[in-house]
């Protein structure tokens, strides 16, 4: 064998090296950490994490952009393929109906189809318009109301309502039936910002969030993690 410390070739059985005259055999073994200690470390996903206190500038990454110009072609592809639908299966059903004589089945298809597009292209123009502000959590309330589709009106909803008001005044109101949405993801009281072009609000302080709502698909993430793992676009945080 050799000597652990210079390289002599000593004998199997030497203890001490006769060169430097360190001991053989004796490597320190590697340090044991105690049950107790392991419990106060953190692992490695659940380290303290920077960033979280304060509005991100990753909102300004390109991603936004392009998600945004995404949706713009998807409402409208949606929208014409609606729209020809209606207008190929209005003058079908007024045929085999009766109920309807060419054109005016034709001309009901095209109504109908217009409307589609329409929609379409008053949401592009409210997007266009919209503006960023900041403004506060002021109410959360749930409730349940009656199933409209319920023709025994037995059967209930729950309700969900957020309120926040605008720091230039005025207030924002959001419901959703059904699903919880972004609900039980802000508190009252919590400071938000609302981004230009975007159905979503960034807390200004996430450091005691376990999760973050993606600003641009409404995905729910892990706290830890740097881009959404739906849409890809960059979380707002640091």
């Amino acid at each position: 064998m050799f000597c652990e410390n210079c390289g002599t070739k000593l004998a199997d059985s030497a203890r001490f090296c006769p060169e430097c005259g360190a001991a053989q055999g004796q490597a320190t073994p590697p340090p044991t950490i105690s049950k107790q200690s392991r419990r106060h470390q953190a692992p490695p996903d659940t380290a303290p994490l920077e960033g979280l206190v304060g509005f991100s500038p990753k909102i300004n990454d390109p991603a936004f952009a392009a998600y945004k110009r995404k949706s713009v072609t998807w409402s409208f592809l949606f929208s014409s393929i609606l729209a020809v639908i209606a207008i190929v299966a209005f003058p079908i059903y007024g045929k085999q109906s009766g109920e309807l004589d060419w054109p005016q089945s034709l001309y009901y298809g095209m109504g109908i189809g217009g409307m589609f597009v329409t929609i379409a292209l008053l949401q592009t123009i409210k997007r266009g318009l919209d503006q960023t502000w900041d403004g506060v959590v002021e109410y959360k309330d749930s409730y349940r109301e009656i199933d409209r589709s319920d023709s025994n009106h037995t059967s209930t909803t729950p309700v969900y309502v957020i309120t926040v008001r605008k720091a230039t005044g005025g207030l924002k109101k959001h419901k959703w039936r059904g699903i919880t949405g972004p609900y039980s993801y802000y508190n009252v009281g919590d400071p938000v910002r609302h981004h230009k072009g975007f159905e979503y609000y960034e807390k200004y302080d996430k450091s005691r969030d376990s999760q973050i709502l993606c600003a641009a698909c409404l995905t729910m993430n892990d706290i830890h993690l740097q881009n959404c793992k739906r849409c890809k676009c960059p979380l707002l945080k640091g």
